[in-house]
This record gives structure tokens, C-alpha cells and sequence, in this order.
């Protein structure tokens, strides 16, 4: 695991919502296989509205960060070095919507608008330097 004490890059600010705390204490409970997994949060794609995000619980590899929530110091998350760099300030949520079928966390990224479109790597800023992905 990664010291998320280095300096190669800001570290996520990751929050929970109220339903995605609950859920997650919930899953905890009731799911002995998970038992030794971590919940990982990842960037699974890349579209016009910027990037697509996945979660679920998983084992620890070596170059993951753990990251402790900012409103429960109980819980931490972990991030490969990529999707670390492009969380900034991210709040996690848990929707129910029967009506559409449709359940399960949601990760909205309050920094989303600067990976919107085509062009957004234009912006050198934007783009993690090699050395901070290396282990």
C-alpha cells in the first residue's frame, strides 16, 4: 500500500452521504464473504461528461491508497494511484429507485466539469506526472 503521507499528488477528500453509510453498515453485517475486502471506488471509463466511477469490495493490492472518509473515521476506501489523482473532492451516495430498477453507490465528483469533452488533457495540470503513478 502506497503512504498517503507523499507529496506526489492532493489526496481525495471522499464523503459519505446519510443512505451510502447506512448501506455500507448494512452490507457489513449481513455479507460474511466480505470479510478481509476493502471497498474500492475506480475510474471504470471516460466519457463526454468526464469520468465513469465503479465501487465494490475488494482485496488490497500493492500500489492501493487507503483513504479515510471525511465523516467516518471508521471507514476507509481504497484507490489504484490513477484514480486517486482524479477524485479531488468526491461524495459517495446509495440510491434506490425500484420504479427505474435501479440500486447501488453513486460517485459524485464535485471536480467532474474539468474532464468534460474532448479535449480536457489540453490543460498539463490535468494530466498525472509518470513519477506519481510509479510505486
Amino acid at each position: 500500500m502506497i503512504d498517503v503521507t507523499n507529496d506526489r499528488f492532493e489526496m481525495p477528500r471522499i464523503s459519505f452521504t446519510d443512505n451510502a453509510l447506512k448501506q455500507l453498515a448494512l452490507i457489513h453485517e449481513n455479507d460474511f464473504t466480505l470479510k478481509g475486502k476493502y471497498l474500492r471506488v475506480l475510474i471504470s471509463g471516460k466519457g463526454c461528461d468526464g469520468f465513469k466511477y465503479s465501487i465494490g469490495f475488494a482485496d488490497l493490492h500493492h500500489e492501493d491508497i487507503n483513504i479515510k472518509i471525511e465523516n467516518d473515521d471508521k471507514i476507509e476506501v481504497i484507490v489504484d494511484p490513477f484514480t486517486a489523482f482524479y477524485l479531488g473532492e468526491t461524495e459517495i451516495d446509495y440510491k434506490q429507485d425500484f420504479q427505474n430498477d435501479e440500486e447501488g453507490f453513486v460517485v459524485k465528483n464535485f471536480d467532474q466539469k474539468k474532464f468534460q469533452g474532448k479535449f480536457w488533457r489540453k490543460n498539463k495540470d490535468l494530466i498525472p506526472p509518470r513519477e506519481s503513478l510509479k510505486q
